[in-house]
């Protein structure tokens, strides 16, 4: 349905996309993680039309996405930022939207009480939207984007500085959405939504995607190991030469750096041996850490750091 081919944009000498390429199929809700800076805002921007200069390829259903004008209203976009007024109530928010994007004017109100009932804001819907809490808010700026059935949906970062139930609320609406065919492209640097909620996860860095499949396939990189973060008084050299001789397919150092490193083991009776070696280095260690693989520990693998960093 949506095939990008090769996309670059930098901003004078930080490149935000590098020859980014991905396929996206109808109903297929793709989790784009990822963190601030790694490019998924540049994307999200560009599909939506609002950014230029860039080179590569776009194409959606075999048309090019930029030069076949009718496609635009094919699509529905979430923004980070709020895109509604505030003195309008949300009901008027969503006949103003709706106009902009052609929805037939006999099909506008229905569509809009739906949309509003789908979102949970129908007890609302004569309200003066600045009166509403976060969460509403982002509950209407999803409207907004579903409000003319989409084939393509693109949230940037929809669950934002909101509350956990409005956060649940937004995911199942996205979960939603894909099982009736729309297919959705979803930005988050938050590792849970994409695990409930997405058929297909990317993990993006530096304008690339490292790796991208369902969540057992991107497990499957880091493999059945466990993950050790080890805390203490210690140089990052130090760290890396004391356990040198240890790396190996049992011990693999995943990232270090000073007062803080990750290992990847192949069970746990490996974890004393390497404590050992550590204090044998006169090594302070101050906290030790044992989790199970994760989305978390496949980002750390790829990229050397947290997402979290």
């Amino acid at each position: 349905m949506l095939e990008i081919k090769n996309l670059t944009k930098s901003y004078g000498d930080v490149v935000a996309l590098d020859r980014f390429s991905l396929d996206l199929k109808k109903g297929e809700v793709l989790g784009l993680l990822g963190p601030n800076g790694a490019g998924k805002t540049t994307l999200i921007s560009i599909l939506a039309g609002t950014l230029r200069d860039f080179t590569g390829t776009v194409t959606f259903e075999g048309r090019n996405l930029f030069s076949d004008r009718t496609l635009k209203n094919r699509i529905g976009i979430v923004p980070q930022d709020m895109a509604f007024y505030d003195d309008l109530n949300a009901m008027d928010n969503l006949l103003f939207w709706g106009g902009l994007y052609d929805v037939p004017r006999a099909d506008l109100k229905r569509r809009a009480v739906e949309i509003l009932d789908l979102v949970e804001l129908a007890g609302r819907a004569k309200e003066p939207v600045k009166n509403f809490s976060g969460g509403m808010k982002r509950r209407l700026n999803t409207a907004i984007g579903l409000l003319h059935k989409p084939d393509l949906l693109l949230l940037d970062e929809p669950t934002v500085g909101i509350d956990v139930q409005a956060k649940v609320s937004i995911l199942d609406i996205i979960r939603n959405v894909g099982a009736a065919g729309t297919a959705v492209i979803f930005t988050t640097h938050q590792l849970a939504e994409v695990e409930t909620t997405c058929s297909r996860i990317a993990i993006m860095d530096h304008g690339r995607i490292l790796a991208q499949g369902t969540f057992d396939e991107l497990i499957r990189i880091v493999g059945e190991r466990d993950i050790v973060e080890i805390a203490g008084d210690f140089a990052a050299g130090a760290f890396s030469e004391a356990l040198r001789d240890m790396a190996g397919a049992d011990v693999e150092l995943l990232s270090v750096a000073d007062n803080l490193a990750s290992l990847a083991v192949s069970d746990s009776g490996r974890i004393p041996r390497v404590m050992d070696r550590l204090f044998q280095n006169k090594l302070a260690v101050t906290d030790l850490k044992i989790q199970t693989p994760g989305l978390e520990t496949v980002f750390l693998k790829l990229t050397g750091r947290s997402l979290r960093d």
